[in-house]
C-alpha cells in the first residue's frame, strides 16, 4: 500500500524541524525531535507495513554507521522487490553518502559513530530518503 501524501507531509515537517535544531547542549530539541520523528515512523509502519522510504528514512537519523547501513540495506531490498526505480536512486545516494561520512570521520569505529547534522538549513525538503 502506498504511503498517502498527507501522511508523508508529517514526515517532511518533523524533517524540517530535525535539520533546524542543532547537536548541542544549549538546543535539546534536537532529541525531542528525532524520537518525534522515530515514534511518527513507528505509526506509519503499523499503518503501511514494512516500506522502503520508511526504512530509509528511519535509517537517515541513526547515529550508529552499521545500523544505518542494515537499515538502508533492507530499504533498498524493499524498493527493488515494489520495481520502485526512483526510491531505488534515493536510497543509493543515501548508501554513497553514508559511505563518504564513514571514510571522513577519522579513528571511527568500524560499527558505528555519530551521524552529521547542520543546524538552522532553512529546510524545504528533508534528508533524500524524506524529500
Amino acid at each position: 500500500m502506498k504511503i498517502l501524501r498527507q501522511d508523508w507531509e508529517r514526515v517532511v515537517e518533523k524533517a524540517c524541524d530535525i535539520a533546524n535544531a542543532t547537536i548541542t547542549d544549549a538546543d535539546p530539541m534536537y532529541a525531542v525531535h528525532v524520537e518525534g520523528m522515530m515514534r511518527l515512523l513507528d505509526e506509519l509502519e503499523k499503518k503501511y507495513g514494512p516500506q522502503s522510504r520508511i526504512l530509509a528514512t528511519r535509517a537517515d537519523y541513526l547515529e550508529s554507521f552499521s545500523e544505518r547501513r542494515a537499515l538502508y540495506e533492507q530499504s533498498l531490498e524493499l524498493a527493488r522487490n515494489a520495481q520502485e526505480t526512483e526510491e531505488i536512486e534515493e536510497i543509493m545516494d543515501s548508501i554513497n553518502q553514508l559511505g563518504r561520512e564513514e571514510r571522513a570521520e577519522p579513528g571511527a569505529a568500524p560499527n558505528g559513530g555519530p551521524a552529521t547534522q547542520s543546524g538552522n538549513s532553512g529546510c524545504t525538503d528533508g534528508p533524500p530518503s524524506v524529500s
